[in-house]
């Protein structure tokens, strides 16, 4: 389980970060986590005081004003927890940097209060998960969100058998293991977000490698078989991919 520890005074910000953070592992489909918010400096000390050290990611608000210095937050946690969890600085001050190193803080991040925010954060905790479980592939769920009518959905891409365009139409469909799926794109657009398990092999279509039954080598004749019993176009184009992949089966 990692422990999400968020300070800062600010009770707004503590919420966007949390939602960034929340929907980071929602989109990786990554539950083993938990979060903590504090606006209080003591409180958050207080905590880590008296809780066992586990996997840790602080996100801190470093402000710097006239009662104290930002940074003495971390300085204090570093000496609590040994370095055993993954710092996050998010302020308004570039010029911190050096104090940071000076502090010995051991920060992953310094990330800017800006509108890259969330991008920042999410890139950040994805390094601090993986950090923190070195022998876990966080993506491994990998889900591709998109917008069908009115629904928003997030689809397995593990679960995608293969996607074709919709004749006379600026539709595509997917076709999972579950249900089919019919939203406006283009199959362009679409590899972009997809991995190397799928190759297009025809103009029409991308199939997941992994759920190719047979393939039909038949110059007059090509085509697909997927373990779902159906049939996909194969162009000369797509079966020179499948053999530069590796994915040689021979039918007829």
């Amino acid at each position: 389980m990692i422990n999400i520890l968020i300070y800062s005074e600010c009770s707004r910000l503590i919420e966007i970060i949390k939602n960034i953070v929340e929907r980071f592992y929602c989109e990786i489909n990554f539950k083993d986590f938990n979060i903590q918010m504090f606006n209080d400096s003591k409180e958050i000390i207080k905590y880590i005081k008296s809780s066992i050290v586990g996997k840790r990611i602080y996100i801190l608000d470093n402000e710097l004003n006239e009662r104290r210095d930002g940074l003495l937050l971390g300085k204090k946690i570093r000496e609590l927890d040994n370095y055993r969890g993954v710092m996050i600085l998010i302020t308004n001050y570039p010029e911190i940097s050096f104090k940071v190193f000076q502090y010995k803080l051991q920060v992953l991040a310094l990330i800017l209060k800006n509108y890259e925010l969330s991008k920042h954060i999410k890139e950040s905790i994805s390094i601090a998960t993986n950090i923190l479980y070195k022998d876990i592939q966080v993506n491994r769920e990998k889900k591709l969100r998109i917008r069908a009518g009115v629904q928003i959905l997030n689809i397995l891409i593990k679960d995608i058998i293969y996607v074709e365009t919709i004749k006379n139409s600026k539709k595509i469909m997917i076709c999972t293991t579950n249900n089919r799926i019919e939203f406006y794109s283009t199959l362009k657009e679409l590899s972009n977000f997809l991995d190397n398990k799928f190759i297009q092999v025809h103009k029409t279509t991308i199939v997941n490698k992994n759920y190719i039954k047979s393939i039909n080598k038949n110059r007059k004749n090509l085509y697909i078989e997927l373990q779902n019993g159906i049939i996909c176009p194969l162009s000369r184009n797509g079966l020179k991919k499948l053999n530069d992949r590796g994915k040689i089966l021979l039918c007829g």
